[in-house]
């Protein structure tokens, strides 16, 4: 694990193997049938929406984030879980050197073979932050796919390119994706992020990745994909949870969770000052389900 994290802050990114249990990930993964059809992504915002292209090659389409759930997901327990999965939390910590953080992105990503176009342009991802990102200490954020199948080179096993090889090469020019014959140096020096149901792939802002196509006939490729900030880094979102206080399936979710997995939701720790008797007993009428001693306790 310690040299896994020490290669997320050298490389810019990581796949820890079988982070999380295969019995785990597979009780989950057995809830993505049942869940609602996708309605698409209603929360990606970009200043460059992906549109469909006139050509074959690498390029962002709509199609590609045609199957994005959002969490909570409805009666899947086992699948909401594994947003706060203390190996995965664990992991992510150790990696980014603190245990006060926020989760700002969580949903399910599935593809299937022939649905669409998958293959993307190398990029990073620009839309997570209002300001540009620095890669030092402290100001990193963390992107996560939690592997629920097996992800193979020809089952869309994402494409990332390690630092010290964009460091070696030259980083582009514009900040913006780039195409392959724009970059060639770059997409020769990519790297397959390939690893069994269960395994964690962590990068970083800075990391040039991208996701390719599904070759195998018949494949699918479902990853729950998070993402993690220092907490007070309020330039740095993409999904919202204030209004999940009025969702029954976040509400079942938070009423079986810990104050610091809370926490990871912006739900402020016990002996913060928010906390008074009425707004403790106030949080009753919300979770009811929620054991709110400790946070009685630190009053």
């Amino acid at each position: 694990m310690a040299a896994a994290a020490e290669a997320w802050r050298v490389n810019g990114w990581t796949l820890v193997p079988g982070l999380v249990p295969r019995s785990e990930i597979d009780s989950a993964r057995a809830a993505i049938g049942h869940l609602p059809p996708p309605t698409g992504d209603p929360t990606r915002r970009s200043s460059r929406p992906p549109v469909e292209a006139d050509h074959d090659g690498a390029a962002f389409r709509e199609t590609q984030f045609g199957r994005i759930s959002l969490f909570p997901f409805h009666d899947a327990p086992a699948l909401n879980d594994l947003v706060v999965h203390p190996a995965v939390v664990g992991f992510v910590s150790m990696a980014m050197g603190s245990i006060d953080l926020r989760i700002y992105q969580s949903r399910l990503w599935s593809k299937y073979a022939g649905e669409a176009n998958f293959e993307q342009p190398l990029h990073r991802d620009l839309n997570h932050s209002l300001v540009p990102t620095r890669s030092d200490s402290g100001w990193w954020h963390a992107e996560c796919f939690l592997y629920l199948n097996d992800v193979e080179e020809d089952t869309g096993a994402p494409r990332l390119v390690p630092r010290p090889e964009v460091s070696a090469i030259g980083e582009p020019s514009s900040p913006f994706p780039v195409d392959p014959h724009d970059a060639p140096s770059l997409y020769e020096a990519e790297v397959a992020a390939a690893g069994p149901a269960g395994s964690l792939l962590v990068y970083r802002s800075d990391v040039w990745h991208r996701g390719v196509d599904l070759t195998r006939p018949g494949a699918e490729r479902h990853v729950l994909v998070l993402a993690f900030k220092h907490a007070g880094q309020d330039w740095i979102g993409f999904d919202t949870y204030p209004p999940l206080a009025l969702n029954a399936d976040f509400v079942s979710f938070a009423n079986g969770r810990t104050p610091e997995e809370l926490a990871l939701f912006g739900i402020p720790l016990p002996g913060h000052p928010f906390w008074t008797r009425a707004t403790v007993d106030a949080m009753a009428h919300i979770y009811r389900h929620l054991d709110l001693d400790p946070w009685r306790a630190a009053l």
